[in-house]
């Protein structure tokens, strides 16, 4: 017998393929493991850029094309955050909002830094550099959108009355958490170098490894929570 939640654990596997595929494509093959330091000048910029920029096209072209993934998990959480909320569905809407619009700044970003990519050769190093420049501001400045899934979907485990909640509560906890720590992204604007510039052991390393354990963390709760409320309805 086909059970109600089929499709939810398709939709679930979003997440961790979506992990995957960023690392590899957007993080490896499209430079941005770390990315290339604001402090650069323009030159030096489009000298270590543009020999690459084939490869770079490849990781922004894939990471385009798998971000809906991350949409498609975020609906994957939402119908099981549905069945914690009792009487309305704010958080888990909010939710679903958050992973939405959190896909746009996949999206929107790495367009941007595949058109540098498509004429790398033959761009001024001032506009490439810009270019580079104005696909991280979004990237990072948007932060607030991801806050606010987070916030909605650690609110709303938190508020499980089950004897034993489907998230536990430090998961909770740690996506809001991760969520509030993102306001230090707002800081990115203002350094070129040191630990709060795009490429700086705050504002990138820490900031984007606690977004890749969240990812991980909440994808393994989440068929947890799936595999519990299959047995839960079964008849």
């Amino acid at each position: 017998m086909e059970t109600p939640y089929k499709y939810v654990r398709i939709c679930a596997w979003g997440g961790p393929i979506l992990l995957i595929v960023t690392i590899i494509f957007w993080g490896i093959l499209g430079r941005n493991i770390p990315p290339y330091s604001a402090g650069l000048s323009a030159a030096e910029f489009k000298a270590q850029f543009a020999p690459v920029a084939d490869q770079i096209r490849v990781g922004m072209t894939v990471t385009i094309a798998c971000s809906v993934l991350y949409f498609v998990w975020g609906l994957a959480i939402t119908k099981v955050m549905e069945k914690v909320e009792r009487h309305n569905n704010v958080l888990s809407t909010l939710q679903l909002w958050g992973a939405g619009f959190t896909t746009l700044i996949f999206v929107i970003p790495c367009g941007i830094w595949l058109t540098a990519t498509f004429r790398a050769d033959t761009l001024e190093p001032g506009t490439l550099q810009i270019l580079f420049d104005l696909g991280w501001m979004i990237f990072d400045l948007a932060y607030s959108l991801t806050t606010l899934q987070m916030v909605a979907l650690g609110v709303c485990f938190l508020s499980d009355r089950r004897q034993v909640p489907l998230f536990p509560a430090w998961v909770s906890w740690f996506s809001i958490w991760v969520g509030v720590m993102f306001v230090i992204e707002a800081l990115n604007p203002f350094f070129k170098t040191g630990p709060f510039s795009r490429s700086g052991t705050v504002n990138y390393w820490l900031e984007f490894s606690i977004f890749f354990l969240f990812m991980a963390i909440i994808s393994v709760y989440l068929f947890k929570a799936i595999d519990r409320l299959v047995r839960e309805e079964a008849p």
